[in-house]
């Protein structure tokens, strides 16, 4: 392999794959011209970076056609690492420059906006074109909080929130911000949507990025009565994110950034700048905004900023301003390559993001449409994005009459240059949905134009009849869309948003095209196990509630393999201390055992346990013959069992091969099978407390504790002589190791190992039959005790399931004490 490692045949090479892939002349390929400019994309990155590993025999992380992104800067790089390893590209230091940046992945979602608790309520709102728009909500009135007079897009329920689920008092609690509150459970749910354990995140560089702008808790609590500490912390706006980095333990740059309607979206921005710089490893961006009092509401109504109706009438010629509401939506960000390789589920890529100010414009909260032309062509030179490939813009869309022309005019200069009314890109504003939710406005947007992107499927824009006479349409081939309609895949997407003080933010994003199809296949139905779990017993029983409904009504067989869906919960959540353990094979058969767990009713593979009180540990216990008694594993498809029992069996038989007879083979075949099994165990997390055993099973209890080498082994197993009726029944029934769980309390190993044999608190584990079944019994029985194995290694799909199911207690500061809960959130 030398021969290849010179500069000009990797070059070769590489022109060779890239002219092959895209069907190009030799000669259009410049060696000095990015990657990215030839047009190719993740997916063809991922199999180009996968055949030059092959080709240089060593693996070639796709992130360096990131760090060097021309031809010869990558085959000179990798000449001059000589065949070592290339330096990650986290460490790179270089700035990169336009077209060399790798998109980011938005990987999980979290939201509460008005009508839609969670993702999937919002994209079920959107698809389903619901107005959200209501009556100032009758359960504040129980708050003593002044009726806000207008309709608007209010959540439900604000004073609730689960403040022992993250540790904190009912002290502090009450004088934090619901703002504060409501950012903490929606960024949980967003690591649920993701299917990362928050844990995860802990102690690394993750960056957190949080627009929030309105105060009007702080201002009544500080002003009520005698000031305290908490009450400082709980309402200061840098604390919303600076609380987030606290309590989730993550070190990267944490800042709660005030732009005033494009705050949510500057955070998105930040983010993503913070990934690009290294600052960041990967971020949580988002926004939230609550309405407490109504001197706002009064003084944009007095300017005449309000509509009329309390409707956003975007791009509709009776459009007279927008309407109030509330929401809050957060974002998880990772590097592309990063999020492929962790096996995360993608609802978009970030590949450019832009944001600049207004200037000199005609009023400090009118909009420049120059400002907003440059602000789009920075966005999209930056991504790399063709304006032809735009098939969708989420608007700023305010829905008033001077601006929504301003706008589209700025759009039709950039994004409809060359296009005819044939190809026609769609504009639309998720504001005509649930109002104009000004610091998180944003990220509702941004959240939005992700949906469309994941599902190919425009939702249509409400309260539209007729174009506002001041945009020219025609001119600009753009369509509203009035019912839901198709995006041709391929095509990308943008989110915009304006502060009224000038701060413009624009995103480019484009689709994730995954190599892996999530379709449902004609796979034959086999035993999984699925868990659940929750701080308190009566959530675990709300959680499997929502299941059940899943289930029952075919939603989780439409979107879902059972085998796909356990994965995703076995690795992407946090698993709390009451647990619930399934095995099943089929839907039914899991929906049929979450509703005996819900009655309170025994079910075969069914496991509930409580971790706090557990005081259980694992001991491996060998035994010296085999057995037929009880459950099955032969774990001979397990690759790190047969190459242990390999190199183990081989190492012993070389050791004492010239002078043992036949009837002494079968100890040897018997410590081989279960040394390998033992550390097979260890491999998925099962890990004893120590082992025991008796005959050869002693000898393999040592060699795992420590306490003989595999040289002593052999010497032992020498001593060691079966019959021919026990070796043919050993090489039958290969042996077994029977996993003591229960409490040790002052029990010694001879202890256990007899208690073993004769106790109902453990699982034997044999070479033959059932193995399926029994692996994940025993994983389900040491779920529900409180350990942890690793059953599943590939992740699924993790968007739109059940999240935590909160437990809410009212929180308000006119309160004295914990109230009942006002609104439970089952999202």
């Amino acid at each position: 392999m030398n021969s290849i490692n010179e500069p000009n045949r990797i070059q070769e090479w590489l022109v060779e794959e890239i002219k092959e892939m895209l069907e190009m002349d030799k000669s259009e390929i410049d060696i000095h011209q990015s990657f990215s400019s030839f047009g190719l994309d993740s997916a063809a990155i991922m199999m180009l970076s996968g055949e030059l590993g092959r080709l240089l025999q060593r693996k070639i992380s796709p992130t360096i056609f990131w760090e060097f992104t021309s031809i010869h800067a990558l085959a000179s790089a990798l000449e001059g690492e000589n065949g070592r390893d290339m330096p990650d590209a986290e460490r790179a230091t270089r700035q990169l420059n336009a077209y060399d940046r790798e998109p980011i992945a938005i990987v999980g979602m979290g939201c509460r906006f008005p009508g839609a608790n969670g993702v999937r309520a919002f994209w079920e709102l959107l698809v389903q074109g619901k107005d959200a728009i209501g009556a100032y909500p009758a359960d504040r009135l129980k708050l003593n909080e002044p009726v806000v007079g207008r309709e608007g897009g209010y959540l439900e329920g604000i004073d609730g929130f689960d403040y022992s689920f993250f540790n904190l008092s009912y002290r502090e609690a009450i004088r934090m911000d619901p703002q504060q509150r409501i950012l903490l459970e929606v960024v949980w749910e967003a690591f649920e949507d993701a299917g990362i354990p928050p844990s995860d995140w802990a102690n690394t560089m993750s960056g957190t990025f949080i627009g929030i702008s309105g105060n009007d808790y702080g201002r009544k609590d500080l002003l009520a009565e005698e000031p305290h500490i908490l009450s400082l912390t709980g309402n200061a706006l840098s604390i919303a994110a600076n609380r987030l980095s606290y309590l989730y333990n993550l070190n990267g740059p944490s800042l709660a950034i005030d732009t005033a309607c494009s705050s949510s979206l500057a955070a998105v921005h930040m983010a993503c700048q913070s990934i690009w710089s290294g600052d960041s490893k990967q971020a949580v961006a988002g926004g939230v905004n609550i309405i407490l009092t109504d001197g706002i509401t009064t003084s944009l109504s007095n300017a005449g900023m309000l509509a009329g109706d309390d409707r956003c009438k975007t791009f509709d010629a009776k459009a007279d301003g927008y309407v109030r509401g509330e929401g809050c939506g957060a974002i998880l960000l990772k590097p592309l390559s990063k999020a492929v390789e962790d096996g995360n589920d993608i609802y978009s890529v970030i590949r450019g993001s832009s944001l600049n100010q207004d200037g000199r414009s005609n009023g400090i909260t009118a909009p420049n449409q120059h400002a907003q032309e440059k602000l789009l062509q920075a966005a999209y030179t930056q991504a790399g994005i063709r304006f032809d490939d735009i098939g969708y813009i989420e608007s700023h869309g305010t829905g008033t009459y001077l601006g929504d022309p301003i706008e589209v005019k700025a759009l039709g200069n950039v994004v409809s240059t060359g296009r005819t009314t044939a190809d026609a890109y769609y504009l639309g504003s998720v504001k005509t949905n649930i109002g104009h939710l000004e610091a998180a406005a944003g990220i509702a947007g941004l959240m939005k134009a992700a949906l469309v992107l994941k599902h190919g499927i425009i939702p249509p824009n409400l309260h539209f009849e007729k174009w506002n006479d001041e945009i020219p349409h025609a001119k600009y081939a753009v369509r509203v869309p009035l019912k839901c309609e198709t995006l041709t895949p391929g095509l990308c997407a943008g989110a915009s948003s304006f502060g009224f003080g000038g701060t413009n933010v624009h995103v480019a994003m484009g689709p994730f095209m995954a190599e892996q199809s999530y379709a449902a296949q004609d796979l034959a139905e086999q035993p999984e196990l699925f868990v659940l779990s929750a701080r308190r017993k009566e959530g675990l029983s709300r959680l499997a509630e929502q299941y059940i409904h899943l289930i029952r009504s075919g939603y989780a067989e439409q979107e879902w393999q059972l085998s796909e869906l356990c994965s995703s919960l076995w690795q992407g959540r946090q698993h709390h201390s009451h647990r619930l353990a399934l095995v099943a094979s089929s839907f039914d058969e899991l929906a049929e055992g979450l509703e005996s767990f819900h009655a309170e009713e025994e079910h075969t593979g069914l496991k509930v346990g409580n971790t706090v009180l557990s005081e259980q540990e694992i001991v491996f216990c060998f035994s010296d013959t085999g057995s037929d008694e009880e459950a099955y594993v032969q774990p001979v498809q397990d690759q790190s069992f047969q190459q242990t029992f390999f190199v183990v069996n081989q190492f012993v038989q070389m050791q004492g091969a010239s002078n043992i007879e036949e009837r002494q083979r079968s100890a040897f075949y018997v410590f081989a099978w279960q040394f390998a099994f033992g550390r097979m165990l260890r491999d998925w997390g099962i890990v004893p407390k120590f082992s025991t055993g008796a005959g050869v099973g002693a000898i393999t209890a040592a060699v795992l504790n420590g306490t003989i080498t595999m040289v002593e082994a052999v010497q032992w197993l020498k001593q060691v002589v079966y019959s021919a009726e026990d070796n043919q029944e050993l090489e039958q029934s290969a042996s077994e190791c029977l996993i003591y769980i229960g409490p040790l309390s002052s029990l010694s190993a001879e202890d256990v190992n007899r208690q073993s044999h004769a106790s109902g608190s453990r699982k034997i584990i044999l070479g033959n039959g059932q193995s399926r079944l029994a692996l994940l019994g025993l994983a389900g029985e040491l779920h529900a005790a409180g350990f942890r194995t690793k059953l599943y290694e590939g992740k699924g799909r993790t968007h739109m399931l059940p999240v935590y199911p909160w437990h809410h207690q009212s929180c308000w500061r006119a309160a004295e004490r914990p109230q009942s809960s006002s609104f439970e959130c089952f999202c």
